[in-house]
């Protein structure tokens, strides 16, 4: 007996959509079959990658890579690499790949490729690039792709009011004004996008950073907002000044947050990233030759020479831009031209929760924490329960050299302590001193109960460093010497009253998995109801 196939299976779906009466709330850019221009992609591109994946000739593995978070196929950016690639096999490679993901996910949202994020990426990118791929292809590839497109967009039309992240919302409204000014049809989604922008852009604050204060979030923002402008530009649309102020804003403030070797600061969730995509960000931006600022949205800066300074002295993100926070206050990071000294242990983007949690709490960052409890109280699913009531911050300098002086009370509430950091710069970058004071309320003193509790100033260190053993001299001074072929030797030393050690510790600058590295811990008690002064140095050796 033979069997009809059922009118539900994904092929029937396709061609009802492409139809354009399946489902009618959609219709908006479904009956497309070309795009009115193409968006320019300024972004650099692997050939070498869209060669292997044309090699391959298989398709991705869409499932798995949903099960295990790993959703970078789902976003597309590889259409980027096969046209980077060139040629006939990389363009069907391109429609093979965009057809299967349409047959099994494309028509019906499926929640965990279907969150705002992966909508607004995977649409920039078969926007983008459509003319090498999609162009050429035939009338009945065309319907279910411009159905399926549609549809996300719709999808992500209804989330991107709701969207709180400055990130989210900035490349959300990228991909509808890509949608919208590419689209024949679409105007409607184009207008309610920069509907949306306007108040964004007028309210950009002034010093840049984002208010997730995560480098990673502020790049990913900032390419949104010069796709926005490369898109009204082709598209032949004045762009507003006030996006051409905001992107000369973030550009100014990546820039301040970008390290020697060319990748960003790890701070409340960011890493490293690509650092040719840091650079053409900056070099569209207009802040590629600008002088970085010193000290931007809480993140203060210092360079000299080859080194540089780089200190998170903000409080963290206020609520609805803190899932990515971390507990890392007045944690510091320390660069040596290309090479990374000492670092914060960075963020995980994995399945593990407990690799997640790690690289949030105080104790993974280059900063000083009390009884093994973080500064700040974590939430388990992200964000931050409870923070420092009160920072503050001081910034002096005089001929080359500079001092910081900041504090926080995040430890005010379990244990009556301020923690009081001061920082001493020199002018040729080859000396950095250190204070950690623990420090008891104003007018008052530490508590009983806190006598006697143990802290530690942590030391992270970057994998690509050779660390020796800690070693005290006659005089009690520990120093413990780390280096590597472009840095040169280093050494950080204390006083007689902490103790060193050597310690394991995990680097997650590439988002996982953690790569094995080390840490400087130097270790005391609190001992004195007036107060602890924990006094260290890093020193270039000669």
């Amino acid at each position: 007996m033979s069997r009809q196939r059922r009118s539900g299976a994904p092929e029937a779906k396709a061609a009802r959509a492409s139809a354009g009466f399946a489902y009618p709330l959609f219709r908006v850019g479904a009956k497309a079959r070309q795009l009115l221009f193409a968006p320019p992609d300024p972004w650099p591109r692997d050939a070498e990658l869209g060669r292997r994946m044309v090699a391959s000739g298989e398709s991705l593995a869409w499932g798995a890579a949903a099960e295990t978070g790993e959703m970078g196929a789902h976003r597309f950016g590889w259409l980027g690499d096969l046209r980077a690639a060139g040629g006939d096999a990389a363009r069907a490679r391109g429609q093979s790949l965009v057809k299967d993901w349409i047959r099994r996910h494309g028509l019906k949202a499926w929640r965990p490729l279907w969150t705002p994020p992966l909508l607004a990426d995977r649409i920039v990118n078969w926007i983008a690039h459509f003319d090498f791929f999609g162009r050429p292809a035939p009338q009945s590839w065309k319907g279910p792709f411009f159905a399926s497109l549609a549809l996300q967009a719709r999808a992500l039309a209804r989330a991107a009011p709701g969207l709180s992240a400055t990130a989210e919302r900035v490349r959300a409204l990228h991909a509808l004004v890509a949608f919208g000014a590419a689209v024949p049809g679409a105007q409607a989604r184009l207008d309610r996008a920069l509907a949306l922008l306007r108040p964004l852009l007028e309210n950009w604050p002034p010093h840049g950073i984002v208010a997730e204060r995560n480098p990673s979030d502020q790049l990913a923002a900032l390419r949104g907002l010069v796709g926005i402008r490369a898109v009204l530009v082709a598209a032949h649309h004045e762009p507003p000044p006030a996006l051409e102020a905001a992107i000369a804003r973030a550009g100014r403030a990546l820039a301040a947050l970008r390290h020697g070797d060319g990748g960003l600061a790890l701070f409340h969730g960011g890493v490293e990233e690509s650092p040719r995509v840091v650079a053409a960000a900056l070099a569209l931006s207009g802040a590629a030759a600008a002088e970085p600022h010193a000290f931007s949205g809480g993140f203060e800066r210092a360079a000299a020479g080859e080194t540089l300074l780089l200190l998170d002295a903000g409080p963290p993100p206020p609520r609805g831009h803190d899932r990515s926070a971390h507990a890392g206050l007045l944690a510091f990071e320390l660069g040596a031209g290309a090479q990374r000294l000492v670092v914060n242990c960075g963020a995980y983007y994995g399945r593990d929760a407990g690799w997640r949690t790690a690289g949030r709490m105080t104790a993974a960052h280059s900063t000083l924490t009390v009884g093994d409890r973080n500064a700040a109280e974590l939430r388990p699913d992200g964000g931050i329960r409870r923070g420092p009531a009160e920072m503050t911050l001081d910034r002096q300098e005089e001929q080359g050299a500079v001092w910081i002086a900041a504090s926080h009370d995040g430890y005010l509430g379990r244990f009556g302590i301020l923690h009081r950091r001061r920082l001493f710069f020199a002018a040729d970058g080859a000396d950095l001193r250190g204070e950690d004071r623990i420090a008891p309320a104003p007018g008052r003193r530490i508590p009983r109960k806190t006598l006697g509790t143990p802290f530690a100033i942590r030391f992270h260190l970057h994998p690509g460093l050779a660390v020796g053993d800690a070693e005290r001299d006659p005089d009690g001074i520990v120093a413990v010497p780390f280096a590597s072929a472009e840095s040169g030797p280093w050494h950080l030393v204390a006083g007689s009253r902490l103790a060193a050690t050597v310690e394991e510790s995990f680097y997650l600058g590439r988002g996982g998995p953690p790569k094995l590295t080390r840490q400087i811990v130097l270790t005391g008690t609190i001992d004195d109801e007036t107060g602890i002064d924990a006094r260290w140095a890093i020193k270039k050796m000669s």
